[in-house]
């Protein structure tokens, strides 16, 4: 291969991967740990540094898009908008880490957990948890 082809070639592979290589931000990890119902730990990392946190509880799984009419308009949650509720806020750290904790009530065992980051203009949901 010539010079100039290679150096073409190098150019368009750097042009496609900087287009497609990029990695996606990271989503915010959700944890949980403790008996149900019991007391329990919630922690999440990875959510946007010094904002605040919500921590949402549904009693099922699904696809919820947060309406034009509310803070977060438009994120997309893992949780069904039956039963849907925020049982818990908290602020992050600098470093994106937020904790709760609580005592799961037998009600709660089986359900699913997920957060929201709410800064204005920019949210982010984590991962969905189900309650042991």
């Amino acid at each position: 291969m010539s010079p100039r082809k290679s150096l073409v070639s190098m150019l368009v592979v750097t042009s496609i991967c900087a287009a497609w290589c990029t990695s996606a931000p990271a989503q915010p990890v959700l944890t949980i740990d403790g008996p149900c119902p019991g007391p329990m730990r919630a922690e999440v990392r990875g959510a946007l540094p010094e904002s605040g946190v919500a921590l949402l509880f549904s009693p099922r799984t699904g696809s919820f898009r947060i309406p034009w009419y509310h803070w977060c308009e438009g994120a997309l949650l893992g949780l069904s908008p039956r039963g849907i509720r925020i049982i818990a806020s908290a602020g992050t750290d600098e470093y994106g880490y937020a904790f709760f904790e609580g005592t799961a009530a037998p009600g709660a065992c089986g359900g699913y957990l997920q957060t929201l980051s709410y800064p204005s203009g920019n949210c982010e949901v984590s991962n969905v948890v189900r309650i042991p």
